[in-house]
Parts: C-alpha cells; sequence; structure tokens
C-alpha cells in the first residue's frame, strides 16, 4: 500500500511540476494539525508497558495534575512536523492523494 502511495506521489509530483512549477504548500496543514476547532476523529496507537499506561490513566484522571496527555501527545507531535518538514510533506501528500480516491 505504502509503494502505491509513493508512486501515486512521484505521479502527482512530477504532473504537478511538468503544469506548474508551485511548492506544496503545507501551511494549510500545520494550521489543521493541532486545531481545537478541528474535529478528533482519528486515533493514533502506540504501545506501552502496564506501568506507562496506569501512569497515563491516574494523569488523565487526576484533579491534582494540570496536564491533559493527549493534547501533550498531539503538541509533541506538532513539533516534530515542524522539525521534520519534509517528512510531513510526504505524509500530506499522500493524504491528499487518498483523498482523491
Amino acid at each position: 500500500m505504502t509503494d502505491a502511495f509513493d508512486a501515486a506521489e512521484d505521479e502527482q509530483t512530477e504532473s504537478n511540476n511538468s503544469s506548474r512549477n508551485e511548492e506544496f504548500d503545507t501551511e494549510q496543514y500545520l494550521e489543521a494539525l493541532n486545531s481545537d476547532d478541528a474535529p478528533k476523529e482519528k486515533t493514533v496507537g502506540i504501545a506501552v508497558t502496564t506501568e506507562m499506561h496506569a501512569f497515563y490513566q491516574e494523569l488523565q484522571n487526576s484533579d491534582q495534575v494540570d496536564v491533559n496527555p493527549s493534547q501533550s501527545i498531539r503538541d509533541h507531535l506538532e513539533k516534530l512536523a515542524h522539525r521534520h518538514p519534509a517528512v510531513f510533506e510526504k505524509a500530506m501528500r499522500k493524504l491528499e492523494i487518498e483523498r482523491e480516491f
């Protein structure tokens, strides 16, 4: 599946480059990446130890801690998108291809 996305992305890139010399605009995607207004309809699953899961649950349920662990993870992913713009752009190009189908 990834190979198909990569191939379609390459074709789209070649097509876009030949028809226009504009760069892919990731700014709109960066704005939507961690927007408070955007619906949170997808989940990111990561494997954790039993201890980390118990700690995460306690953080989420605690009234004594002023932190939202889910938002912290979203914030970290946004920072990674800014730190690795080429990887972020590739992901957004694949997302656009996926949306076409």
